[in-house]
């Protein structure tokens, strides 16, 4: 039988909070550490919280990740943040975003190897949130071509996307460098947008 995690959205005000200190006590401890390194009672120290009342609000480590990295892109894209240099067209918007995408994974290179941890899990509460933390950031880039049809700016994001993050675990795994990451995806880009 699958535990269900409670909706954030339906607790009291104070349980919100406590929930929300201890994904915020997640996402400090990754951004200072390696995923596989802390230990849940680390965050429950970190969050001033008992370990209990941890698993009262996320069913296992992997929920608990799944959550902090999904609050960790919530301003994807930075809200009321023009993008720099992007432009008035959707080929410079998607482009400066994507680029926005890569510099963050490079700011916090612990965020991708979790994500690569978070991929492969078989806790369903995990699974659902990290599948919402994946179509938020495609809704997000699909946002920035407000020009093309849905279903081309969809095929367009979904290329795109793939070699970004593709590249990005390869990266994580020291197989290439940052910059390897971003050409990838700006020559992927070249192809897309020389197409007639």
């Amino acid at each position: 039988m699958t535990a269900t995690a409670l909706d954030p959205e339906t607790l009291p005000a104070g349980q919100r909070a406590r929930r929300r200190r201890i994904v915020e006590a997640a996402i400090a401890l990754l951004q200072h550490g390696e995923y596989d390194a802390i230990q849940m009672r680390d965050v429950a120290e970190a969050a001033g919280v008992a370990l209990a009342t941890i698993y009262r609000y996320f069913t296992s480590k992997e929920h608990l990740y799944a959550a902090a990295l999904l609050e960790w892109a919530s301003d994807f894209p930075p809200k009321g943040k023009p993008l720099r240099s992007a432009g008035d067209s959707d080929e410079a918007r998607i482009r400066a975003l994507m680029r926005r995408a890569v510099r963050a994974f490079e700011r916090h290179p612990q965020m991708m190897r979790a994500e690569i941890v978070l991929e492969h899990s078989n806790d369903y509460n995990a699974r659902a949130l990290f599948q919402e933390f994946g179509a938020r950031n495609v809704a997000a880039l699909i946002s920035a071509l407000p020009s093309m049809d849905p279903d081309t700016a969809a095929a367009i994001v979904e290329t795109a996307n793939a070699v970004m993050v593709t590249r990005l675990r390869s990266w994580a795994l020291g197989r290439c460098s940052i910059r390897d990451v971003d050409r990838s995806v700006q020559r992927t880009l070249d192809l897309i947008f020389s197409t007639p």
